[in-house]
C-alpha cells in the first residue's frame, strides 16, 4: 500500500491559476494533475549513472563479502562509498564527486551493516569523536604510556 504525506508548497498565484485551468481541461483535481505531472517528470529524469555502470555497481553490491570487498569492487568500476552523517553516498573515484545516495539504487546503510555484520569503516570513531593521537609516540616509535 502506498503511503501518502501532506505537503504544503508556496506557489505564485499565477501558477496556481494555470494548474487549476489545466486540471479542469483534463477533468481532474489540481492535486491529481500535480501528482501525475511530478510522476511523469521524475520518470523521465536522466540517470546520473549510465546503464552499464549501474550494472557494474549493482553487481559489486550483490557479490561483495564485506565493506572492504565492496569498496575494492566499486573502486575498480571508478566509484567509492563515502559516509556523510548517517547516509552512504556513491562518489566517483578518484575525483570524489558525489553521484547518488545508495538508497537510490535500493540499499541502505542499516541493511549493509546487518549484511556485513559491521559498521561502515570509520563510522564508530566519528560517532565517538575519536581522532588519531597526537604526540602519543616516542622518539623510538613506541607508544608512550604504561605497559599492560
Amino acid at each position: 500500500m502506498t503511503q501518502h504525506r501532506l505537503v504544503t508548497l508556496r506557489l505564485p498565484t499565477d501558477l496556481i491559476a494555470r494548474i487549476e485551468a489545466a486540471a479542469r481541461l483534463q477533468e481532474e483535481t489540481p492535486a491529481e494533475l500535480i501528482r501525475r505531472s511530478l510522476t511523469e517528470a521524475l520518470r523521465e529524469a536522466p540517470s546520473v549513472v549510465e546503464k552499464g555502470e549501474m550494472a557494474v555497481i549493482t553487481g559489486a553490491f550483490d557479490k561483495a563479502q564485506g565493506w572492504l570487498d565492496l569498496q575494492a569492487r566499486l573502486r575498480k568500476a571508478g566509484f567509492v562509498l563515502r559516509l556523510e552523517d548517517e547516509r552512504l553516498g556513491l562518489h566517483e573515484w578518484p575525483s570524489d564527486r558525489f553521484v547518488l545516495w545508495i538508497e537510490e539504487i535500493g540499499h541502505s546503510l542499516a541493511e549493509l551493516m546487518l549484511q556485513y555484520r559491521a559498521p561502515f569503516p570509520g563510522a564508530l570513531s566519528r560517532r565517538a569523536g575519536l581522532t588519531p593521537r597526537e604526540g602519543g609516540m616516542t622518539v623510538q616509535g613506541r607508544h608512550s604510556g604504561r605497559a599492560a
